[in-house]
């Protein structure tokens, strides 16, 4: 006789008191995201947990200096920070857009950039 086992999906409550259902915590799809968003990994720019200084290309100038592009420390963004940097609308001190050069845009849901978000900030909630 074969048992048959039915996996029942177990439901979670989010903090604007819908039910979704998932096995992952917050800070664990966040960093399964940070590591695989979309085919290229975060961490490939920011380092593994968003501190930036990892060498993306070697390039130079128009007088012919040798130039290193790294990426940025991205763990002391807000939320919104992140949300307006995934989008492609940072604004630096001086409120000025800041257009990236090189990242690619992810078209991630605000669900999923607030669970990378939670990750970079360590918040295993």
């Amino acid at each position: 006789m074969r048992l048959i086992l039915l996996l029942l999906p177990i439901f979670l409550i989010s903090e604007d008191n819908t039910i979704k259902d998932s096995f992952l915590s917050d800070f664990e799809y966040g960093k399964m995201l940070y590591n695989n968003p979309r085919g290229i990994p975060c961490s490939k720019c920011h380092g593994k947990r968003g501190k930036g200084g990892h060498k993306i290309a070697k390039y130079y100038d128009k007088y012919g200096n040798p130039k290193l592009l790294k990426g940025s420390n991205i763990t002391k963004y807000t939320l919104k920070e992140l949300k307006d940097s995934l989008s492609n609308r940072f604004k630096d001190k001086k409120n000025h857009i800041v257009r990236h050069k090189i990242m690619p845009i992810y078209y991630l849901t605000d669900e999923e950039i607030r669970a990378i978000y939670l990750y970079l900030k360590g918040e295993k909630k």
